[in-house]
């Protein structure tokens, strides 16, 4: 309540504000890896075929939908081809908002309850 006072009396709550400098995490290569989470814009359906290479070589996937949105009916064919990458792999799929899919290898599943931040 304090806050919402201070911006209505003009007062900076700037103090607060901490500035998280996550440039530190960018440089990861140094660290081996066999598995990577990849990030697709789904621009095209031709991306599909990339998408599923990543999952093959046992990769998860985040891919960004909403270049897509405009043409519904090559949309849902997309994710239908997404879908059967899944099943082909044993792997698993889902929605993240309304512009999101992660995609994830076998022996991977996605939990679908909240851990924190959740509504109850």
């Amino acid at each position: 309540m304090s806050s919402f006072l201070d911006r209505l009396m003009g007062r900076s709550g700037d103090e607060d504000y901490v500035d998280i400098d996550l440039g530190q995490f960018e440089d990861v290569s140094a660290r081996p890896s066999k598995t990577f989470v990849r990030f697709a814009e789904l621009s095209s359906p031709e991306v599909v075929q990339d998408i599923r290479r990543e999952v093959l070589d046992n990769n998860t996937v985040l891919i960004d939908i909403s270049p897509m949105t405009r043409d519904k009916s090559m949309l849902e064919e997309s994710i239908g081809d997404i879908k059967a990458i899944a099943e082909e792999v044993n792997g698993d799929i889902a929605g993240l908002g309304d512009d999101l899919v992660l995609i994830v290898p076998r022996d991977v599943r996605i939990d679908r309850e909240n851990v924190l931040g959740g509504a109850d």
